[in-house]
């Protein structure tokens, strides 16, 4: 009985809870509009960026977007580490999304 409630509570708080920016869905929607990737490339690229913190999937979807503000604004809430993972993660992405 406690599982149960326990897991019925939590599907409520997930699905009442509004959907971030950041989630990989906007990073797909972001991805279609922006680039000329097939579907299938942009949700590779949605799925693989649930490997990113949501301050470098600000940073990826002003990339996509061509918002040089956002990107300014998001990468000056990352370190120097943490811009370095999503640079990489981009040139990985550009290479191994658009090969599937």
């Amino acid at each position: 009985m406690h599982r149960g409630l326990v897991a019925g509570f939590a599907t409520v708080l997930v699905t009442a809870c509004p959907a971030s920016a950041t989630d990989p869905i906007n990073i797909k929607d972001a991805c279609a509009k922006s680039t000329k990737w097939t579907e299938e490339g942009c949700q590779c690229l949605a799925d693989r960026s649930a490997s990113l913190s949501s301050g470098q999937r600000d940073y990826l979807i002003a990339f996509l977007t061509e918002d040089a503000s956002g990107q300014a604004t998001a990468q000056a809430g990352l370190s120097v580490t943490q811009f370095a993972d999503v640079s990489t993660f981009i040139v990985n992405a550009i290479t191994e999304c658009q090969a599937d």
